[in-house]
């Protein structure tokens, strides 16, 4: 079963095998989080050939049938594959798991170990959306539809930054996690507050979270 997690990526070593879209997509995805990737290609994307040849990353031009892969996937954190060859594909992924590697299979969504979804972030607030195959024109559609319902709302942000404030506060002042974690489950249920929160007068939800420290 697959589970949603965020992973600091920033120096990860990632190999991309394949150099056509999607491989271009998930080098340039990757590259952006600050990871160290290689991408081996037969016939690699004017993209993938421009970052090249800055220098951004390690480009390969070499037939993948004809290389170890068990040899090329050593000390990866991360290996995609975006190659439409079943046996190949089969290599890769042994490959991946004699190094210890995940696997993200961009040519079979049931199959593969990491999947990819379509992001979004609004105040800070960071959204994942994948159907994990089904249709990415589906997610990439609840993805912009959530983001313009968080765009479109009139208070969405001030309740936000409200959170972020009390937050901050009670962090500050109460030692006890179990306790924070009471005060933010009895602020989560609090009309008053929320109220107070969608007002967007910060000052006020600080003397509110003051109150209820105190009082308990």
């Amino acid at each position: 079963m697959r589970i949603p997690l965020f992973i600091e990526f920033s120096g990860k070593k990632v190999l991309v095998l394949g150099g056509g879209y999607a491989a271009t997509k998930r080098v340039e995805k990757f590259l952006s989080a600050g990871s160290h990737v290689i991408a081996i290609a037969m016939d690699a994307s004017e993209e993938l050939r421009g970052l090249g040849a800055q220098g951004d990353i390690d480009l390969i031009i070499g037939d993948l049938r004809l290389m170890d892969l068990n040899f090329i996937a050593r000390g990866f954190d991360l290996v995609v594959y975006a190659v439409p060859n079943e046996d190949l594909r089969a290599k890769a992924r042994s490959a991946a798991a004699a190094g210890n590697a995940l696997f993200n299979d961009a040519t079979n969504a049931e199959e593969t170990e990491v999947v990819v979804p379509f992001e979004g972030e609004y105040m800070g607030v960071r959204l994942a959306v994948t159907t994990e195959g089904k249709s990415g024109v589906a997610a990439r559609a609840v993805r912009d539809y959530l983001m313009s319902v968080l765009e479109g709302s009139g208070d969405m942000a001030s309740f936000i930054t409200a959170w972020y404030a009390a937050k901050e506060k009670i962090k500050k002042e109460v030692a006890s996690p179990g306790r924070r974690m009471q005060l933010y489950m009895r602020l989560r249920d609090d009309d008053a507050f929320k109220s107070l929160a969608k007002s967007g007068r910060v000052d006020d939800v600080l003397k509110y979270v003051d109150e209820v420290i105190r009082n308990g």
